[in-house]
């Protein structure tokens, strides 16, 4: 697998990356493993080539992956000090996915877009935005490759976790045989595939679980099946003593429905917004569901968010799913 690139890497970006010193990386609000993953691991095999990197976060680390290498020496965008030179967002379809750390991008003379959404506004000084690609971190690797950096056990594990995670362990139509080979390649430079497994889909806090009962109680169907969601509102956060953090993979379990297409989650956030995640199985193009209400995605997992109270974001985010489900013929 080292031996052959098999994405279309800007040689202008490869060249960056060899001829600049100080980059200051960037993962997305509500930080997922790939967003983590890709910074932490790019950033570990960077030092090691000889860079300084700084990795930076707008919200705090979900309690799963602080297992990570490298997390702890990650720093909320407040603190950050001193020039850089590069700026790196990864796994963000626009820079408005880093939040408030978007302060920082003026500061930068060069922007780079690491991103695999087909919606990628293309943002960057330099764009390497790969929609075949399942995780960020599948790219990150073959940018590594491409600069022959050096591959630690912890970047191989962080980078690893990145792919497990943005494929479901492998479950969801995006992995390729490709996705199969970094994932080995990654295993052989040393990654342990049981142990990441376990840190981060078989462990959980009791008020994750809680909060998954209270979504699994509240779980609605439409009339036909082929939709399933469910609603967190504020106080039910509270109850569960839930973090937002703790909502993500709730969705999975509406979608692991029999006969579902499109699942759902609704969930109400301390600014009276209500932010919507989307899932489809087959054929359902949930990004662009999610694009009409200004959020964007993958075309089976997507979101957005909406200033609206529950039930009237619930009305209008399902009208626009019955209308999806109309075009793709009713299958």
């Amino acid at each position: 697998m080292r031996g052959r690139v098999r994405m279309a890497i800007p040689e202008e970006l490869v060249e960056l990356f060899r001829r600049e010193d100080d980059f200051l990386l960037f993962t997305h609000i509500q930080p997922d493993g790939d967003t983590l993953g890709s910074a932490l691991g790019l950033g570990l095999a960077l030092r090691d080539f000889g860079k300084k990197v700084t990795v930076v976060r707008t919200d705090p680390v979900p309690e799963i992956y602080l297992f990570l290498p490298g997390v702890g020496e990650m720093q909320d965008w407040r603190q950050v000090q001193g020039d850089f030179r590069v700026g790196v967002l990864l796994d963000c379809a626009d820079p408005e996915r880093i939040g408030e750390a978007r302060e920082l991008l003026p500061k930068l003379p060069v922007v780079v877009n690491i991103d695999h959404h087909g919606t990628n506004s293309r943002f960057g000084h330099y764009n390497y935005v790969e929609p075949q690609a399942a995780a960020v971190g599948e790219q990150v690797y073959e940018l590594l490759h491409v600069l022959s950096a050096p591959l630690s056990p912890a970047a191989a594990t962080c980078l690893y976790t990145a792919i497990l995670t943005d494929t479901g362990s492998f479950r969801y139509e995006s992995t390729s045989a490709k996705t199969l080979r970094v994932a080995a390649a990654l295993v052989e430079a040393g990654a342990k595939p049981a142990e990441v497994a376990e840190k981060a889909f078989e462990t959980r806090s009791l008020s994750s679980l809680r909060l998954l009962g209270r979504a699994l109680n509240g779980l609605e169907l439409s009339a036909d099946g082929r939709i399933a969601w469910m609603s967190l509102s504020r106080e039910d956060m509270a109850w569960a003593g839930a973090a937002e953090a703790e909502t993500e993979g709730l969705i999975n379990y509406a979608r692991s429905v029999q006969g579902v297409e499109v699942a759902l989650l609704f969930r109400a956030t301390p600014e009276n917004k209500i932010r919507v995640s989307l899932r489809s199985r087959h054929w359902v193009d949930v990004s662009q569901v999610a694009a009409s209400f200004g959020g964007g995605g993958h075309p089976r997992a997507a979101g957005c968010t909406l200033s609206l109270p529950l039930k009237e974001a619930q009305q209008q985010v399902l009208a626009k799913i019955e209308e999806a489900l109309g075009e793709a013929g009713g299958r």
